[in-house]
């Protein structure tokens, strides 16, 4: 064997470790280059009417084309799980979603509320304050409850209702419904449940169906005192991370912040606003700049 054959190898090695190294830095520099924002497709519940925040944004963004989808709850968070270049407004924002989209801050919500036939309330368990007991009343399973699947009524109740689901409790039925669950009050209304779990409001949505409200009622529920946040939440990818930040740039300014205060008194009735008053004034304050999320 020729004494520079052992030289040769190690300099041929030498080259292929490097050319190696060379390629790995070229396909880390792809990997980290930013994808481009020229499309967002808007999940909502309906798009008869476009969401006023989207509507915002599009007037802000005008660089971008603005797609509304019409789908369902559970649709569009598998679409937001599965990454697509989708982005859902008005979602309420919790610790377990947090793991799967990133969020820019838009507007707060009360609480939910358990809507309840009054036939029934002598069978609800509930607080010193009266507020109704969920953990107590879906352990007893003497009554039917039904919710809107894919929606979130924040961590308290959701890890609740999940632990039922999982338990497979007879009592309880979660539905996926047309638009965000907004026909689930007629079961309610047709005996077909006996009591839902609901947004505030659902006593003003039942007599727009032609019901008496006196025939129902409507509880806060224990535990559950703090306004949700709502959000609009896109992936936790690449594309994602470019279109949150670049939503969050849009509303992060003093205009931003007042379009999304005239929002909320659609949102809200003038009692959800002076209950929530304090916070909503810290929240727009925050929300006049940009939040830099992800």
């Amino acid at each position: 064997m020729s004494r520079t054959a052992p030289f040769r190898r190690l300099f041929g090695l030498a080259v292929l470790v490097s050319v190696m190294l060379g390629w790995g830095q070229a396909s880390a520099e792809t990997k980290q280059a930013p994808p481009s924002l020229d499309h967002i497709v808007w999940l909502q519940g309906s798009t008869a009417r476009l969401n006023p925040i989207v509507a915002f944004l599009k007037e802000q963004m005008p660089g971008i084309r603005h797609e509304p989808l019409d789908t369902n709850a559970v649709r569009s968070w598998q679409m937001i799980q599965r990454g697509e270049p989708a982005c859902r407004p008005s979602t309420v924002r919790t610790r377990a979603r947090e793991a799967e989209a990133y969020f820019a801050d838009t507007l707060l919500a009360l609480p939910p509320e358990l809507v309840l036939r009054r036939d029934k309330l002598h069978l609800l368990p509930r607080d010193a304050e009266g507020a109704a007991d969920l953990g107590r009343l879906l352990e007893q399973k003497r009554l039917r409850g039904a919710y809107a699947r894919g929606r979130s009524f924040g961590d308290m109740i959701d890890a609740l209702l999940a632990a039922q689901q999982k338990n497979k409790n007879p009592m309880l039925a979660d539905y996926a419904t047309v638009a965000w669950g907004d026909r689930m009050r007629d079961m309610l209304a047709k005996d077909r449940t006996d009591y839902l779990i609901d947004a505030p409001g659902a006593l003003a949505q039942l007599q727009k169906l032609g019901l008496a409200a006196e025939d129902y009622v409507s509880l806060p529920i224990h535990g559950a005192t703090e306004p949700l946040v709502l959000g609009i939440a896109c992936p936790r990818n690449p594309w994602g991370r470019v279109a949150i930040q670049a939503i969050d740039q849009a509303l992060g300014t003093p205009a931003g912040a007042a379009r999304l205060r005239e929002i909320t008194k659609d949102w809200l009735d003038a009692a959800g606003r002076e209950r929530l008053a304090p916070q909503l004034e810290q929240f727009f304050q925050r929300r006049s700049k940009p939040l830099n999320p992800g």
